[in-house]
């Protein structure tokens, strides 16, 4: 690159870098890894009332009160970790010494070897009244957990679906077409069938995202896990034999839990398919599935483990974060809708991966029959 060109280049940073941060309406702040303010918008100037170049440098005990810096450090450590911590609710110091009321979102920024060398901060102004209304932690969390799930899933539904269904619906009518001719031959009727079959597998995919967009989808009845851990092993079935997989059932006696089984049978099925696509290429591989009851915990346990080759911790960290995927193809939605399913039913998915022992994810279930 000639210095013509270097040139160009550091003036077009220099007015991209003024759009979206200088000039941004939303108030923004730049953190260095130590905490001390490094760049500051104009928006957030005028928000704490500093004037420019008055909070260059100072460290973050200038914008936080004293009793908030432990916690606010906790909330640059769990960003770090995470990548990003959205709608903190927060509170920060202006220049008058004033206390201005915040939802805070933190995002991690990275060097090109990944390790974590400053913050963005991205700070929305809340009204008296509104901060009132979020008094509760419990109303916040869930609250910012239904506007996520809205929002993550929702506008994704929206902008998708209306495009899948209509495939899918040419590819449906086409199968019954061909099937209900009479003299085909036996192998085009079982293809036929096959293609039904799962194209309405998948317009109950697009509607269980339809549905998952919506709060409170799950219509809990009593239901034993091992009949929805059958079930989900009879729909994958054929690809298990096509692969070679060998599959071990270890089902303990346990109460009935309450739960919604189209929604299960989903989340099992994905996660027997991660397990068979972690296998890819052995012949020694083996997923068990085992359940019972834990009397210390009193919880109703699924397990599904495979003897892949694991997870790497830095994957553990990421697994249930949307779109975060290691796979070629994947959308990195499965794991995630599966932990706010089970959130739906008042439980929680335990991963865990030792190393050179596979990977396995446990589903607990407290609302016992």
């Amino acid at each position: 690159m000639t210095n013509k060109e270097e040139l160009k280049l550091h003036a077009l940073q220099r007015s991209l870098c003024d759009t979206i941060f200088i000039n941004a309406q939303e108030s923004m702040l730049v953190l260095g890894r130590e905490l001390q303010v490094l760049l500051v918008n104009a928006s957030a100037l005028k928000l704490l009332g500093w004037a420019e170049g008055d909070v260059a440098g100072k460290p973050a005990s200038a914008l936080v009160l004293e009793k908030d810096m432990k916690e606010f450090a906790a909330l640059a450590a769990l960003a770090a970790k995470n990548g990003v911590v959205r709608n903190y609710r927060f509170y920060m110091l202006t220049a008058s010494k004033s206390i201005v009321r915040l939802f805070l979102t933190v995002q991690a920024l990275r060097d090109e070897a990944g390790e974590v060398n400053g913050f963005c901060l991205y700070l929305s102004p809340v009204s008296p009244d509104e901060w009132s209304a979020l008094k509760d932690p419990h109303v916040f969390r869930n609250a910012a957990r239904k506007l996520g799930r809205l929002t993550s899933i929702g506008q994704l539904t929206s902008m998708f679906a209306h495009d899948i269904k209509n495939p899918l619906h040419v590819i449906l009518s086409t199968s019954e077409l061909l099937r209900a001719q009479e003299g085909q031959p036996e192998q085009v009727r079982a293809g036929a069938e096959l293609i039904e079959r799962n194209a309405r597998r998948a317009s109950k995919i697009v509607k269980t995202l339809l549905d998952f967009s919506r709060s409170g989808m799950c219509r809990l009845e009593p239901y034993p896990v091992t009949e929805a851990a059958e079930y989900a092993l009879g729909l994958i079935d054929s690809a298990l034999k096509a692969a070679k997989v060998k599959v071990e059932k270890d089902f303990a006696k346990a109460p009935k839990v309450f739960l919604d089984p189209h929604y299960m049978h989903s989340v099992i099925y994905n996660l027997l398919n991660n397990g068979l696509q972690a296998l890819q290429g052995r012949t020694d591989g083996e997923i068990k599935v085992s359940s019972g009851w834990l009397a210390a915990e009193k919880e109703v346990f699924l397990t599904i483990s495979d003897n892949g080759p694991g997870l790497e911790p830095a994957m553990l960290e990421n697994l249930f974060q949307p779109f975060f995927t290691t796979k070629e193809n994947g959308t990195g939605l499965g794991l995630y809708l599966a932990r706010q399913i089970i959130d739906e039913h008042g439980g929680r998915i335990i991963v865990s991966s030792p190393p050179g022992k596979g990977a396995s994810v446990s589903l607990r279930f407290k609302k016992i029959v």
